[in-house]
């Protein structure tokens, strides 16, 4: 399965992406110059300021805070709130390494027949032309077994002159030309997001082998007459390590870069273990479809795209999960206000979101290792000295060194319901995996801390005897109060429903575990008198504990609709909700030109229809974004809107996998211990076949339709009952392990 294309990219969002979970790469494919952009997923500005990130006081405020908003006086909450923030200290970004070039004699001629293509089941991106009467072909792929890049440039005769260099986007950085490549050593520095002095350190070692002649220069490394030059690229950086910046710190880590580099140039079938290891990823789950209306013949390639995106950018041994852009970097998010970071008011989150469904669930191991060896711990911290509570938090944002205090202004401060969020991933793992062990030993503990943190947070509203919250944010909204703008407020609908979800998953993991003390007694009880959800008198579901109107309606976060997707508090069946929801939605698109579309904005709202089992409007957002928001390399970007504004289109991983997750949930739902086949089957999909998606309690499903009927095999990891539901058909099946079970409706 390929994405194809007959001109290079001249953009970013034209390049092509590979990537192993440790470095990426975007290929560009020029017929003059190549240009080949490096990053990094540990290369980050900043460095760790756990005990300093919090305020001293910090605790004081918020109860002051609480006191204030009890009364109705947000201005004087808003106020008291600058001594809450958290502090941004030396926080950073994720930065772009720089790029390789390489320059090809001969492009003056007459160029024909040119085409380039990245192909989702190898992880090869390739360019072909004819230049005059000879023919040149490129190729590049990243290793994630030897960790390297690979680049090849090979001409049918032997008369091939190329010059290879690198540059970084940074000033003064060093980089070295020799006779067997060229090495370069770059710092993480940069002072938007950081005070511009601490940054990771990186070496990069690239090594050259050509049948021609090579020599170096200031310039680069020459290569001449030759039918072929391959170019492997490995890079380290001193991340989490206690590295001096001398020479001989330097010398330490580059031997890692050197080593990767040994252990590739050994290998004798590094291309043919490479697409092994990719098209086992790819072909674990696989879907075709037919249909002759615009955009389907799109689907199958954007399924699979959000899917590559994921496992190129994370793999169980990767040393941080994907950021905001994946493991790429366009540079752009790192150079505007909102940075390339682990944002956990909604983009991290839906990053993994394809995960477990579509059967690559080891790439949640880098997710879970930060979040246990990282965010949790740092989130102790954060629950101690900003609310004087047990247990601990993650905020709205977080990044590599784990930041874990809350955001440094109003408008994203407080959100102590982060970590919830990020957390709820791991009770999915167990969810889709069965592995009890995992549960116990990974997952429990981290529940355990949050749920005490929240059950000491929460408290009783004398005047209706509901459990409450605040004061904090629905993100990233404001309401107004005499036409002026505020943002902290008790009670808050995505508080509450994130504090409704720990607790239930509490409930639910201690049945599994066959765990009952006293901490389950009293998550029951607040369970029970949570703030319930509250539809206004226009028919839509409120995202405050008060009437004061939002400040935009049209806003592109839809924080107060979670219960929806991904989590299941909202469902069909409970219609009052469900219509409430569906008014929620359409104010948001009324009129439509307002809304504020992005990629991952636009993810939610087909992920909400889908839900909803409306496939007309999942079909239509699905469109709409692939209209509006898809570039030619296959990238969903988020665009420069007036909330988050930007100087340029911003990719983001997010929207790539919030469409994946989209596909896969029209095409099977299991919440709530039921498995719904084709829920949100949209009419546009004639016929179809899809293999290999994964359900709640460790089945795997394939399900095949058209023509009247429809086909359904699962395969249970483990002996498991289960309901099964294809439109009016319901059957309890009985699950053994590892045997298949045929259904035809």
């Amino acid at each position: 399965m390929k994405i194809v294309r007959e001109t290079f990219g001249g953009r970013f969002g034209e390049a092509f992406a590979v990537g192993n979970g440790h470095l990426g790469a975007m290929i560009y494919g020029g017929t003059d110059t190549d240009r080949i952009d490096l990053s990094e997923n540990t290369f980050f500005s900043g460095n760790p300021s756990i005990e300093e990130d919090n305020q001293p006081g910090a605790a004081n405020a918020f109860y002051q805070m609480r006191e204030l908003i009890s009364v109705g006086d947000y201005e004087g909450a808003l106020l008291e709130s600058k001594e809450f923030y958290g502090r941004r200290n030396n926080y950073g970004t994720n930065l772009p390494v720089g790029s390789i070039y390489v320059r090809i004699d001969g492009a003056q001629e007459e160029i024909s027949n040119y085409q380039r293509s990245l192909d989702l089941e190898t992880g090869i991106v390739s360019a072909s032309w004819n230049v005059a009467d000879k023919k040149i072909q490129s190729s590049a792929f990243a290793s994630h077994g030897k960790n390297v890049l690979c680049y090849c440039v090979e001409m049918d005769r032997k008369e091939l002159n190329l010059l290879i260099s690198f540059e970084s986007p940074r000033e003064g950085e060093d980089v070295t030309y020799h006779t067997k490549g060229l090495s370069f050593v770059c710092r993480a520095l940069e002072s938007l997001h950081s005070g511009g002095t601490t940054g990771v350190l990186l070496c990069g070692e690239a090594s050259i082998q050509t049948d021609g002649c090579m020599k170096h220069t200031g310039q680069g490394v020459e290569v001449k007459e030759a039918s072929f030059m391959r170019l492997y690229l490995a890079m380290e950086t001193d991340f989490d390590e206690e590295v001096s910046e001398d020479l001989e710190g330097v010398q330490r880590i580059r031997k890692k870069a050197i080593c990767h580099l040994e252990e590739a140039l050994k290998a004798t079938c590094l291309r043919m273990e490479h697409e092994e290891d990719m098209r086992s990823l790819f072909q674990r789950s696989t879907l075709e479809l037919e249909g002759d209306e615009e955009y389907v013949e799109l689907i199958p390639l954007m399924y699979q795209m959000g899917r590559y995106l994921l496992y190129s950018s994370s793999r169980s041994d990767s040393r941080l999960p994907a950021h905001l852009q994946g493991i790429w970097n366009d540079n752009v998010a790192c150079r505007i206000g909102w940075t390339c970071d682990m944002h956990l008011d909604i983009n991290t989150q839906m990053n993994y979101w394809p995960a477990e469904v579509t059967n690559i669930s080891e790439v949640t191991g880098s997710l879970f290792s930060w979040i246990k060896d990282r965010l949790a711990p740092a989130g102790r911290v954060t629950a101690q000295t900003s609310y004087g509570l047990p247990g601990w938090v993650g905020e709205l944002v977080a990044n590599g060194w784990g930041y874990a205090a809350p955001y440094w202004a109003s408008p994203l401060s407080p959100c102590p319901t982060g970590g919830v969020w990020i957390l709820t991933h791991m009770w999915e793992h167990y969810q889709f995996t069965g592995d009890k062990e995992f549960l116990r030993q990974e997952a429990m503990p981290l529940i355990e801390e949050a749920v005490r943190f929240f059950l000491a947070y929460v408290y009783e509203d004398e005047k209706t005897g509901h459990y409450t919250c605040g004061p904090s944010i629905s993100p990233e909204n404001s309401f107004l109060v005499n036409g002026k703008s505020y943002q902290i407020s008790a009670g808050c609908t995505y508080e509450i429903l994130m504090i409704r979800e720990l607790l239930d998953i509490f409930h639910q993991a201690c049945d599994v575990l066959d765990c009952e003390n006293q901490l389950l007694e009293q998550a029951v009880e607040v369970r029970s008198k949570l703030l319930p959800y509250r539809i206004l008198e226009d028919g839509s579901i409120a995202e405050y504990d008060h009437d004061y109107p939002v400040a935009d309606s049209q806003h592109r976060h839809t924080s107060h609709l979670l219960g929806l997707y991904p989590f299941a508090q909202i469902t069909p069946e409970d219609e009052r909700l469900a219509m409430a929801a569906e008014t929620t939605i359409a104010q948001k698109l009324t009129p439509e030109e307002n809304w504020e579309d992005t990629g991952w904005a636009r993810s939610m709202l087909m992920l909400y229809e889908a839900r909803l089992r409306n496939p007309n409007k999942a079909w239509y957002h699905i469109t709409r974004m692939l209209e509006h928001l898809l570039e030619p390399n296959g990238f969903i970007i988020h665009p420069p809107t007036r909330g988050a504004g930007a100087f340029d289109n911003v990719y983001e991983l997010d929207g790539n996998t919030g469409l994946t997750s989209c596909i896969a949930e029209m095409l099977i739902q299991s919440h709530n211990g039921v498995i719904r086949i084709l829920p949100c089957l949209p009419k546009q999909w004639k016929k179809g076949k899809v293999k290999g998606l994964r359900a709640r309690g460790g089945i795997t499903v394939d399900i095949q339709w058209g023509e009247g009927i429809s086909q359904v095999w699962l395969t249970a990891d483990e002996t498991e009952r289960c309901v099964l539901k294809l439109g009016s058909h319901e059957e309890q099946l009985l699950l053994k392990a590892g045997e298949t079970r045929y259904i035809s409706i």
